[in-house]
């Protein structure tokens, strides 16, 4: 059974950006926001730099921790799994390809915002830079902590 549910997913696909936890080998914790790219199945896909300190923590440990809010129920969820970098090839073409449109498409979001609130919204890069990688984490842990404080854990 998967452990991403149907609800998680849709929470999920709202998002631009999550937060990831990692750590050294020894321990030493570092938090990010990382852009969402999707959740299918068992696995969530996230695209980041390959100049930061999550990625060389992922290389000595595959373990993270990544987390969001669902902010009309207030309830908070973290998934934990395991990461496999994705640094080229045909899945990686391909998802930089969708990955092309999701971008264009959230900058275009962004901007019919700021024309429809009249707010200033900061220019950005409509193109990713070519140093990136995709994280495929498989996920093995799903918390949810509603609330009230109320935990409820899926494991495998």
């Amino acid at each position: 059974m998967p452990k991403i549910t149907e609800k998680i997913e849709q929470l999920l696909e709202k998002r631009e950006f999550v937060s990831v936890a990692t750590a050294t080998r020894n321990g030493v914790p570092n938090t990010a926001p990382k852009f969402f790219f999707r959740a299918k199945g068992d696995y969530i896909y996230l695209i980041d730099y390959v100049i930061g300190k999550t990625i060389t923590n992922l290389k000595e440990n595959s373990l993270v921790s990544v987390s969001f809010m669902d902010y009309e129920s207030l309830e908070a969820y973290r998934l934990n799994g395991k990461t496999q970098l994705i640094e080229r090839g045909k899945v990686f073409d391909a998802i930089l390809k969708e990955w092309d449109k999701k971008l264009l498409k959230f900058s275009t979001d962004r901007v019919i915002e700021a024309v429809r609130t009249g707010k200033k919204s900061h220019h950005f890069e409509l193109e990713m830079t070519e140093r990136f990688v995709v994280l495929k984490i498989k996920i093995t842990d799903v918390i949810k902590i509603g609330r009230r404080g109320d935990i409820w854990k899926e494991s495998n």
